[in-house]
């Protein structure tokens, strides 16, 4: 099963993932590792997982235990709502902002592509007004994937085994729970498999009459127009919640933080967070990678999956304000090896990013004194060239990033510090000659007259200037985080 938007594709692997845990009750590393000896699935195993919990509880239409829904409700003739409410790209009521040539109410999909928007709900669902909470992360952070050779390979190196604190396995997944769904319950998940598979709307699907699917285009006997919709279950255990999927800054006041997407930002940015920074790693701020990458780099450790397995991660995000979808996205990120088990990656790459957004931050801070009074007056004086020479400016550090510093980095041995001085060096060199090409083009757009030039004199000074102390400063890289001097 595939689909084209990536919130409802990541829902798809959520369910497969927390259907192969519970069926194969993996539980601890030794499971695990009997899992992907076998090189296959097992169908009769799920056939009789099926039969345990009941084989019409995989049913959508089912009367009393429809799959990933809700059970009737006396009220259900009230709750009625067009389909679309469950897809995140098609607009509906106020989040008309995505061009489609369709009225809401047009809508009717097949019963397979409702089920697969119905396995999205559960990582990307958002807040839609009073009583309708968002989803067990609240607003949808970045989702990192593992990626192996094969679904099978993919699905298991997913499936997580690491303890968190907090988190059992008695409770079942939703399509296994005989709990009732109470609206606007206050409740927290007491596993993954519960967590991934949470309720926070009251969802139902209707069928009726047979035609052409408006989202795949094909025929199909039945499709489904309306659903019941309504508010869900209101998590209230976010202490006690860990998604081994989301990597987290661990604020000294606030907690523990999921990475979200956030405006023109891009991913690789986050790289030390997503996959390289633990929680122990001390410095002045820190994070936690998800999870699922602590546990593959423990299973590469200890042989049970070879060092060239996984080496790239699918990463999932969608940018919200509450109900209001913005933009979502999907990237291949790769993560070789040798920098995933580097006891050192993590610090290193941080320091380099952070030195990055340093710079960037200079570059508008200079940019900015091009404008008479710094912009004094205008508060939006030239901001659309100086977001034009930022995105630049990430734009073209990403390949740098990607093809020289990690890569030197996997070649790096552990302790070298005459290759990481080497390598901080080549790094600082290739911020230079990028944020002077950008400074260069976004003040070679603006006049020339005798005030222009004193002004450019003056922010091409104070960029110089920053890049001075920033770039040329003696800096270590200690195992207590990044110090200067």
């Amino acid at each position: 099963m595939v689909d084209p938007a990536p919130p409802i594709q990541f829902g798809l692997y959520r369910l497969l993932i927390a259907f192969v845990q519970h069926a194969l009750r993996l539980q601890e590393l030794e499971d695990l590792e009997d899992a992907l000896e076998l090189g296959k699935f097992d169908v009769s195993v799920f056939e009789a997982y099926a039969k345990e919990i009941g084989w019409h509880r995989f049913d959508l239409f089912d009367p009393q235990h429809p799959f990933m829904q809700t059970r009737p409700f006396p009220d259900d003739a009230k709750q009625t709502m067009s389909v679309v409410n469950m897809f995140y790209h098609l607009p509906a009521g106020t989040n008309v902002m995505h061009f489609f040539h369709m009225g809401e109410k047009d809508h009717a999909v097949s019963p397979a592509v409702a089920a697969r928007a119905l396995c999205s709900i559960a990582p990307f669902m958002t807040s839609g007004g009073a009583g309708y909470s968002p989803s067990i992360n609240g607003t949808p952070p970045w989702y990192v994937l593992a990626v192996g050779t094969s679904l099978f390979q993919t699905i298991l190196l997913n499936c997580c085994v690491m303890h968190i604190s907090g988190l059992g396995h008695e409770a079942p997944p939703a399509w296994a729970s005989d709990e009732v769904l109470v609206p606007k319950q206050e409740k927290s998940a007491e596993s993954l498999v519960q967590g991934w598979t949470w309720q926070p709307r009251r969802v139902r699907l209707l069928p009726s009459d047979g035609g052409n699917c408006t989202y795949s285009g094909r025929h199909s006997s039945v499709l489904i127009r309306e659903i019941i919709w309504g508010p869900g279950f209101k998590f209230a255990g976010h202490d006690g919640w860990l998604d081994p999927h989301v990597a987290y800054s661990l604020d000294a006041k606030r907690g523990r933080l999921a990475l979200r997407p956030r405006e023109d930002r891009q991913l690789w940015r986050d790289y030390g967070p997503l996959f390289l920074l633990r929680e122990a790693e001390a410095g002045d701020v820190k994070f936690a990678r998800p999870a699922i990458v602590d546990q593959l780099s423990l299973l590469k450790d200890e042989g049970i999956v070879p060092d060239d397995t996984a080496e790239q991660f699918e990463v999932y995000g969608m940018r919200v304000d509450k109900a209001k979808v913005f933009e979502w996205h999907f990237e291949r990120m790769p993560v070789q090896t040798p920098v995933l088990k580097h006891p050192e990656a993590g610090v290193q790459v941080q320091h380099a990013l952070d030195l990055a957004e340093r710079i960037a931050a200079a570059l508008h801070r200079s940019l900015k004194l091009l404008y008479p009074r710094s912009g004094g007056g205008n508060a939006k004086a030239l901001d659309g060239i100086i977001r034009r020479a930022q995105a630049q400016f990430w734009t073209r550090l990403e390949p740098i990033f990607h093809n020289e510093f990690v890569r030197e980095l996997g070649r790096q041995k552990v302790g070298d510090e005459e290759a990481r001085r080497a390598l901080l060096a080549a790094w600082k060199k290739s911020l230079r000659e990028v944020g002077w090409r950008c400074f260069n083009e976004a003040s070679g757009a603006l006049e020339t007259g005798a005030d222009a030039l004193r002004r450019q004199v003056l922010a091409r000074n104070t960029f110089s200037a920053a890049l001075a102390k920033l770039l040329n400063e003696t800096s270590t890289v200690s195992e207590k985080g990044v110090t200067s001097r």
